[in-house]
């Protein structure tokens, strides 16, 4: 009987091992096409203009800056994801440019896919969305 609970064991653990390596992979994918994303708005938009909200997000990027991730820390990390993401956004919120249509249907499946990541991914994206908010009120005044 002990074999086949330590078989049992052994197995569900390798199980859960490969799903969480999968969601850290899933996450440096959205991760890496955020970058990309976002490198295609840089020759448009004027990134100096966001500043603020630039430096909001690195407040929670370990090592570097959001406009150049390295480090596996921050590229398999649920909540830079979702502060890349939220950058993007406000970037294309406040952009008056209609050929950035592409692009915004881009990053909301790209936010939608981070979403069905994790159940608390949509909370942290609305929290952080006003605390930036706030902090670039505050910074810009």
């Amino acid at each position: 009987m002990s074999y086949i609970n330590k078989h049992l064991a052994r197995t569900l653990e390798q199980q859960h091992k490969r799903s969480v390596r999968g969601l850290f992979l899933k996450i440096e994918e959205l991760n890496a096409a955020c970058t990309q994303l976002r490198k295609r708005l840089e020759p448009e938009t004027d990134i100096a203009v966001y500043k603020y909200a630039i430096d909001y997000v690195n407040q929670f990027v370990a090592h570097t800056s959001i406009l150049n991730l390295k480090f596996i820390t921050n590229t398999q990390n649920l909540e830079v994801l979702v502060l890349h993401a939220l950058l993007l956004s406000f970037i294309l919120e406040n952009e008056d440019n209609q050929s950035f249509a592409y692009e915004e249907k881009l990053l909301k499946g790209y936010l939608q896919d981070t979403f069905t990541l994790n159940d608390h991914a949509k909370t942290l994206f609305i929290n952080h969305r006003e605390k930036m908010l706030s902090f670039i009120e505050n910074e810009g005044t």
